[in-house]
């Protein structure tokens, strides 16, 4: 058991959920935040086995000033995954951009301000490293840790592409905790997952309001034709977890950011695994007229795998995963 309090920002989200559930595994002590008592109650029902692991901070608002003062007293690690992911965006700046980069503020500001924090671990994304402007859809580029999203601030506040304004708002994020980092007394990680698929543990009432990774899987169900892939990477929820606390604990990630990407793929590997594996709902499955892998860009992240010896779910596996929750939710509501 460890004595280390840790704060999971955005604990009961997707991702939140399971780093939190990561860390309650590896024996520390966890204070998770959430918008509302409600919602933390809620959590605590779905995930009953967490009862007296986890303690709950109220923050209503990530971007409000001081948001996390309360919340981190007396923590010595932050796994900050707080942030949004959804293209439901009205304005660029009150939707995305302020929300990622001002709760990212907030939470690092925290942290430098607690001297007890010794580490801290930001979820950014492969997003900030990508160039969605780059020719030919980035073919020819690798992307490694090295690679910068180049969007600015202002090409994403004018921008009419919300996936080009999401991208932008990450890289914006990242670099805001680095900036806010030099100098701290703590040591930042950061992670730069992609499309993260796999099983869920946090409350959900509806397949509408799943998350966004999910609803990535969902919408080639009860479709006439296979999607286009728009994000062609993808890492399991799990593994993304365990890497929270893997960055958390090893001196080696001290300072370190990792491109953690488990594999490509494309949506029609997606409906032949659920072609495959669920027979009874292969009929809602529109079988792929193609099985091509368009050219693309690549991407390296044997650092992650080399410095933090992480060992990748596979697609298959994390597709079943996530399909099973996602038809037992389906069917729960019915």
């Amino acid at each position: 058991m460890s004595n280390d309090l840790v704060l999971v920002t955005g604990a009961t989200g997707f991702l939140g959920t399971e780093v939190a559930l990561s860390f309650i595994e590896q024996g520390f002590k966890v204070r998770g935040t959430a918008r509302s008592q409600a919602k933390a109650q809620e959590w605590e029902e779905k995930n009953s086995s967490t009862k007296g692991k986890i303690e709950w901070a109220i923050v209503e608002d990530i971007v409000a000033p001081g948001a996390f003062t309360e919340a981190i007293k007396g923590v010595t690690i932050l796994a900050h995954t707080a942030s949004p992911f959804h293209f439901n965006v009205k304005d660029n700046v009150k939707d995305m951009l302020e929300p990622a980069v001002q709760g990212t503020r907030e939470a690092l500001l925290a942290a430098k301000n607690t001297p007890s924090v010794k580490r801290v671990v930001v979820t950014s994304s492969m997003a900030a490293n990508l160039d969605l402007l780059a020719p030919n859809n980035g073919v020819g580029i690798n992307y490694t840790e090295e690679s910068w999203n180049p969007a600015t601030y202002e090409q994403a506040a004018a921008s009419d592409n919300v996936a080009f304004v999401y991208c932008a708002s990450k890289k914006l994020a990242e670099k805001e905790a680095w900036s806010i980092a030099e100098g701290a007394s703590f040591d930042l990680t950061v992670l730069n997952p992609p499309l993260i698929t796999g099983g869920f543990h946090q409350v959900v009432n509806s397949i509408a309001s799943v998350h966004t990774s999910a609803q990535s899987l969902w919408q080639i169900v009860d479709n006439t034709e296979i999607p286009y892939t728009a994000f062609p990477a993808f890492v399991d929820v799990k593994n993304i977890a365990d890497l929270h606390v893997l960055a958390a604990t090893k001196d080696i990630a001290k300072g370190k950011r990792y491109l953690t990407i488990a594999g490509g793929f494309q949506n029609f590997q997606i409906a032949d695994i659920l072609i495959a594996n669920f027979p009874s709902e292969a009929h809602r499955i529109p079988v792929p007229t193609s099985r091509e892998f368009p050219a693309s860009y690549t991407f390296d992240s044997s650092k992650v795998e080399k410095e933090l010896g992480i060992k990748w779910k596979t697609f298959e596996q994390s597709v079943i995963e996530t399909a099973k929750d996602l038809f037992a939710l389906e069917k729960s509501q019915k």
